[in-house]
């Protein structure tokens, strides 16, 4: 999109918005949802963005000063700042106890510089998002279903994505390819397991802290073997991520018990592990991916 040759086209605040943010999957997103609610932008004023590659590359985080007509109460606000990124993709891996407490998760532990916890890491599910797509708008999807759920693949032997394929027999829950394939992606490099992506449930995306930043979590879940979870107690003393993005992620694996009785993880992520871990089984369909 060539926001530059829309300017004419343009109303009221949004020409104050700088192109390279207008452009971000992120912005079209979070304004998109404020028109459909009657919403108006009045007014916004760039505080800073983060980019990838240096100042020249794209967008990655970005924050505006905005002032907005709130239709609903026909008032005008303009005393919040409007954070966002790529969305993420999240993925709970657990193996089934005899009760919900007893229930094995797997965690990735990370140094992260906002951190404010006993250790300056972050415990959270693995999950993450891609710089490259950063600033691609996303184009209208076209379904296409997945493969249906296969046998669990070896920890060792990575499993690749199958292309369009028939709906599964109990159907499925729609979502973009880029979003499942991104959560594959991000499950290897933080945790080095491969897990195919037939066999991941998809729980929807909502935001992650809807005060501070509009960028929304997709959530996944998917029960792993015990071979799985066997091979994945080797992998707590070797670093995982991406060097090049200064991304070192450990493997932590704990019940839910005794992440809820250490207080190990945050309120965002602690509702992530009870909306995938209490699904009903009837509410338990496979991930199926639209391109």
């Amino acid at each position: 999109m060539d926001t530059d040759g829309m300017k004419d086209s343009m109303t009221g605040g949004e020409q104050d918005v700088p192109s390279r943010i207008w452009r971000t999957p992120s912005f079209q997103r979070w304004y998109t949802a404020q028109r459909d609610a009657g919403n108006v932008l009045l007014g916004a004023r760039p505080v800073w963005t983060s980019t990838i590659n240096g100042e020249s590359g794209a967008v990655f985080f970005w924050a505006l000063h905005v002032r907005m007509h709130v239709a609903a109460e026909d008032r005008t606000k303009g005393n919040e700042i409007v954070i966002s990124r790529p969305d993420v993709s999240v993925v709970a891996l657990y193996r089934p106890g005899p009760s919900l407490d007893e229930t094995t998760v797997v965690l990735v532990r990370e140094f992260r510089s906002p951190a404010s916890t006993p250790d300056g890491y972050v415990h959270e599910l693995p999950g993450g998002s891609s710089p490259a797509k950063a600033a691609t708008p996303a184009e209208p999807a076209t379904p296409v279903q997945a493969a249906s759920p296969a046998e669990p693949a070896s920890p060792t032997e990575p499993a690749s994505l199958t292309g369009a394929a028939k709906p599964t027999e109990t159907g499925g829950v729609a979502v973009l390819a880029e979003v499942l394939d991104q959560a594959v992606d991000e499950l290897v490099e933080e945790t080095g397991l491969r897990v195919d992506a037939g066999r991941f449930r998809a729980h929807g995306s909502r935001q992650v802290a809807a005060t501070v930043s509009a960028h929304h979590a997709h959530l996944f879940s998917a029960e792993i073997t015990d071979d799985e979870l066997a091979w994945l107690r080797t992998q707590r003393d070797r670093p995982h991520g991406v060097d090049g993005d200064s991304e070192r992620t450990w493997v932590e694996i704990a019940t839910f018990g005794e992440i809820r009785a250490a207080r190990l993880v945050d309120w965002a992520t602690l509702g992530m592990l009870i909306e995938a871990l209490t699904q009903p089984p009837s509410e338990r369909r496979p991930a199926e991916r639209t391109s």
